[in-house]
């Protein structure tokens, strides 16, 4: 990929993130990357093809943040399931509670009206799942939490508990209604 299409990804993703993918008009991506019409369209057949690319380019950072970075790593499981809470508490830090989670925001958006979007997003909140479980399983194999405890349902319940979260902190713009959500987390599996 050429470092301007790459950059113009990267600059529509915010813009995405800010505003969605809907309300993004091509005028505001012209403006925002500093591109015309004739570029954009040397790089991008629609707004459609560029909003896949900006979801290819969030689910990869994302993927590469929580699970490269995090929980694929040779931790100990607590060490992972904390390091992952702090990162997305840091996320939403760094805008202040307001924006919420890129990918949520549109899987909100999108997930009713365009299958190929929805699959692609569900396919990360899935992995996002078997990332959690295989945690919670290395948890359960060192007697950490309760061997009779579900992980899958456990790990769909704490991504669900972490974006619910961001979604209540992004409604009421205050980030400490996520770092309460957040405790409780820790609380929960003593991190």
């Amino acid at each position: 990929m050429t470092s301007k299409k790459n950059d113009i990804i990267c600059t529509v993703a915010t813009l995405f993130h800010c505003k969605g993918y809907e309300n993004t008009k091509l005028g505001e991506v012209l403006t925002e990357t500093g591109i015309g019409k004739g570029q954009f369209y040397h790089y991008f057949k629609s707004k459609w093809d560029l909003g896949e690319a900006v979801i290819d380019h969030i689910i990869l950072e994302m993927a590469e943040g929580l699970f490269d970075n995090i929980l694929d790593q040779p931790l100990p499981p607590k060490v992972k399931l904390k390091k992952m809470l702090d990162k997305i508490l840091i996320l939403q830090l760094e805008h202040e509670g307001k924006r919420g989670c890129p990918l949520g925001n549109l899987a909100i958006e999108l997930s009713e009206h365009d299958p190929i979007f929805r699959e692609k997003l569900a396919r990360f909140f899935e992995q996002w799942v078997e990332k959690v479980q295989q945690t919670l399983d290395e948890m359960k194999q060192n007697g950490e939490i309760s061997s009779k405890l579900n992980t899958v349902k456990k790990a769909r319940a704490m991504i669900a508990t972490i974006e619910g979260g961001i979604l209540l902190m992004k409604c009421k713009q205050d980030v400490e209604v996520f770092r309460d959500i957040i405790e409780m987390i820790q609380f929960e599996y003593r991190i």
